[in-house]
């Protein structure tokens, strides 16, 4: 990391940290509003998709501002949102009022936060280095969310989940003076129009990130009825998982070291390549330890891959406009696949779950080859 760029990186950490903190702990939101408010299942799958999906449009529309606003003035509108928002929330109990609530504070707030933070970083020198250090700060927030929040929802009830995002908004706010103003120097529209290179190659980079999020999120999001149907215990499905977060770390903290010391096509072929071979070798019966191992090893190489994907969006896009459309092609992609297998797949059959995931990576894959292909094209010509 750029010593001069300390400071803008911890600010625009923090600001994602504070805006995709509800994203990490929505089990436990989800678990929280059944348990302490009375809503059903049904209603409180609701509520967190009406939050992720104001996130996702809020990704969408900050291509219309990011290039208009001052970043900070932007950061502290959202922060105040997500605090008001969650401020808000613990006292609202109306199903109806509740779903309207955070899909606000996602839209205005979580997903405006996240956006930003995830632009600023692409806006700094290093950013696959940066986007490491990003995710590990996420992967840690993660783990603490899975180790704290179940006990003050017990204590305090849905307030111990609003309370510590409220927290997070006040620490990151402190930060935003350090935060970048804008993006990098734009080029002007005209050699904009004159490189269309440089427009196609961002959009095929977050194609790449849709696919590969279609796989990898809805795979993850099914290990719990996985590790259900071959009768592990759930507390032991809990403790493998969080023991796959919390070491999972190592991924972006590597990706970090390696970033400016290797070409990022031959480390994030292989990683891909793993997580195709892990979700094939989910079949049949397998150990607890087997099955912490293949999580473990699966995060690390979810975890490993996402920065450099995100390094190669940012540095094809000066603007930030591109770069502010990540978290969308995130969520989206997840959204996505979950849509597709439900979809395709009839009653619980895991193995066509698996065969989808493992399909979309695969397509990943030589997506991603394609555009590593074009990108090297395109700096031979610039050269």
């Amino acid at each position: 990391m750029n010593n001069k760029e300390t400071p803008q990186v911890t600010a625009a950490i923090l600001l994602s940290c504070a805006g995709i903190f509800m994203v990490f702990g929505m089990p436990f939101f989800v678990g929280g509003l059944i348990s302490e408010l009375g809503f059903t299942q049904a209603q409180a799958n609701l509520i967190s998709s009406a939050e992720i999906a104001g996130m996702a449009l809020s990704s969408l529309l900050g291509a219309a501002w990011i290039g208009r606003f001052n970043w900070r003035h932007v950061a502290l509108f959202a922060l105040f949102a997500v605090l008001a928002g969650n401020l808000l929330s613990f006292y609202v109990e109306n199903f109806q009022v509740l779903v309207a609530t955070r899909f606000i504070t996602g839209l205005v707030g979580h997903g405006t936060a996240f956006a930003l933070g995830v632009a600023a970083i692409g806006n700094t020198s290093q950013p696959d280095r940066n986007f490491g250090f990003t995710i590990a700060s996420q992967v840690a927030m993660g783990a603490l969310t899975a180790l704290i929040v179940p006990k003050t929802i017990a204590i305090y009830g849905i307030a111990g989940m609003y309370a510590p995002a409220a927290i997070l908004a006040v620490v990151a706010m402190a930060f935003i003076p350090r935060l970048a103003t804008s993006g990098r120097a734009q080029t002007s529209d005209s050699n904009q129009s004159k490189r269309t290179g440089i427009l196609i190659l961002p959009l095929l980079g977050l194609l790449v990130m849709i696919i590969w999020q279609m796989g990898v999120g809805p795979f993850f999001n099914n290990l719990v009825p996985y590790g259900i149907s071959i009768e592990l215990d759930p507390s032991d499905i809990g403790t493998a998982l969080f023991l796959s977060t919390g070491l999972s770390i190592i991924g972006p903290l590597t990706a970090s070291a390696l970033a400016n010391k290797i070409n990022r096509n031959v480390p994030v072929c292989i990683a891909l390549t793993v997580q195709l071979l892990i979700i094939l070798s989910f079949q049949g019966d397998i150990t607890w330890i087997g099955f912490t191992v293949r999580a473990i090893l699966f995060q690390t190489a979810w975890n490993f891959t996402g920065p450099f994907l995100m390094g190669m969006i940012a540095n094809l896009d000066e603007s930030g406009r591109y770069s502010v459309l990540i978290p969308a092609s995130q969520l989206g992609g997840i959204a996505l696949g979950h849509a597709v297998i439900a979809s395709l797949v009839q009653g619980s059959n895991l193995v066509l779950v698996n065969y989808f995931c493992a399909g979309a990576i695969f397509l990943s894959i030589f997506l991603f080859v394609l555009v590593s292909r074009k990108i090297n094209k395109e700096k031979t010509q610039a050269s």
